[in-house]
């Protein structure tokens, strides 16, 4: 019988519980996540089908290897987040060779994927019961292990170790483990909170039980295994073995942080592609044709008005194109300066550069005292505030005085600005898809490059914030932008 423990499916294993079931005498059991204790909750399973909404799929597939080695693991991922989820895991330790990822959609057929993992995780299982037959002569009987003796072996490992017994008193602490503990000594009685201040202990789970997870200690990050350790007549000592993967751990979030940030080029590389391909196309057809029809032109009036037609599609290009080298510039310079910034002040003075607010009878009311500043890029909140009111100012009423209101607000790792304006509005049953696309423009109204909104957008997504819009026509458009407060 196949034995397939399941998680991370929610109401969708609905449509895969017939179609696995088919198999030859299989048993479905669904199962809670792993935890970091080292139990045997999957020492009867031959497959753990992980779907796609998993909470932290690696790190299931670490204790998932850790708990049973020959089980087999298949992994289904939405098809948007399988790249980053496939390397995550493939880029992560401890996660074993039998590991199957899979592009998932709920209702897609994958029991021939199942049929296959299970028949090879029992194979391993065969395998296994077969060497044990073959059982090697036992080693010669030695003297009988002590504490002093096991110290002194581990005195000189690479790694930390620590022994503690039933009384949580330290037996033996060698030298690389001092490193990482030098106020504890031999003797002295020992908690979870002495050796990992910054690390809660999983809920119900008892620090002298068999554990093994990587824990942050003093800026390190080290891999911890605790197990039981019989000594003589004493069953209760624990071995403490602590590894340092500070630089593993570095190197794998290096990696990534380059995979990730090789995915937004090539995604950027996309959108340049298109934006020269399709916003450029206009305005040099329309030159093209101006030219051909001043060439065979005469009359000196004509060509010089079809020349006065090429220079204007020219200037409109040279827009796009100056746009252009912005969007670019905005790409390469991804990290800027941070320092503390003020709203009010930073307002201040993206509103005296408007001397003809006045004479439109525009109010502009802010309110920033729940949340007055932020540390973040000052050049980025100039750019939000400039673009987003030029945009209230183009797109006012013209039967109305235009009024902008602005607030702020903290919301957990966020400065939330509202921007709401009285104006025109927007339609965004049928525009939400281009509002912020570089160059589109949604109404006749104003004139630019309708550059502004993709500036801002792209701004605080680069920074792990986001933008909101609200809107209907006539009734004015708010914004609510997200800015993650950074460090």
């Amino acid at each position: 019988m196949y034995r397939i423990f399941y998680l991370g499916f929610a109401e969708g294993m609905t449509s895969l519980q017939d179609k696995i079931t088919t198999m030859a005498d299989a048993e479905l059991r669904q199962i809670m996540p792993l935890g970091s204790d080292v139990s045997n909750q999957l020492d009867n399973a031959d497959v753990l089908l992980l779907g796609p909404l998993t909470v932290d799929p690696l790190k299931q597939v670490q204790r998932a290897h850790q708990q049973n080695k020959v089980i087999s693991i298949v992994v289904l991922i939405f098809p948007a987040q399988y790249q980053k989820t496939r390397q995550q895991i493939q880029l992560g330790f401890n996660v074993g060779k039998n590991l199957t990822l899979l592009p998932y959609e709920f209702g897609k057929d994958i029991s021939m994927v199942v049929d296959g993992a299970a028949r090879r995780s029992q194979q391993r299982k065969s395998f296994l019961k077969i060497s044990a037959r073959f059982t090697p002569p036992p080693p010669p009987v030695g003297p009988p292990i002590t504490v002093e003796n096991l110290a002194l072996v581990l005195e000189h490992a690479p790694i930390g170790a620590m022994i503690v017994d039933a009384e949580k008193r330290v037996l033996s602490v060698n030298r690389v483990a001092k490193l990482y503990f030098p106020s504890v000594d031999f003797g002295a009685r020992v908690e979870w909170s002495d050796l990992f201040p910054d690390e809660v202990l999983p809920s119900g789970k008892k620090w002298d039980q068999p554990f093994q997870d990587v824990l942050k200690v003093e800026g390190r990050y080290l891999e911890v295994n605790i197990s039981s350790l019989g000594i003589g007549e004493h069953s209760a000592h624990q071995l403490l073995l602590l590894n340092d993967v500070t630089r593993a751990i570095s190197i794998e979030n290096q990696l990534r942080s380059k995979i990730e940030e090789l995915e937004f080029l090539n995604k950027e590389l996309d959108e340049f592609a298109n934006v020269v391909s399709h916003d450029f196309k206009t305005p040099l057809t329309s030159i093209s044709l101006l030219a051909q029809l001043a060439l065979r032109e005469k009359s000196q009036d004509k060509q010089l008005d079809f020349l006065k037609q090429i220079l204007s599609s020219s200037r409109k290009l040279k827009e796009q194109l100056n746009g252009l080298n912005k969007l670019v510039s905005l790409k390469k310079n991804r990290a800027e300066k941070i320092e503390q910034v003020n709203f009010q002040e930073r307002l201040n003075i993206i509103l005296s550069e408007y001397g003809d607010l006045a004479e439109m009878e525009a109010e502009v009311v802010s309110n920033f005292s729940k949340a007055p500043g932020i540390s973040y890029f000052t050049a980025h909140i100039d750019s939000l505030f400039n673009n987003l009111i030029t945009n209230a100012i183009k797109y006012r009423k013209k039967d109305q005085p235009l009024k902008v209101e602005l607030e702020s607000r903290q919301e957990q790792e966020f400065v939330v600005i509202t921007i709401k304006d009285n104006g025109i509005g927007i339609d965004l049953t049928k525009n939400m898809n281009k509002l912020f696309q570089p160059f589109k423009r949604l109404s006749d109204q104003g004139t630019g490059t309708g550059l502004g909104l993709s500036l801002v957008k792209r701004m605080i997504e680069q920074a792990n914030g986001y933008i909101e819009v609200f809107s209907e026509l006539g009734l004015g458009t708010q914004f609510k932008v997200h800015l993650k407060k950074q460090v």
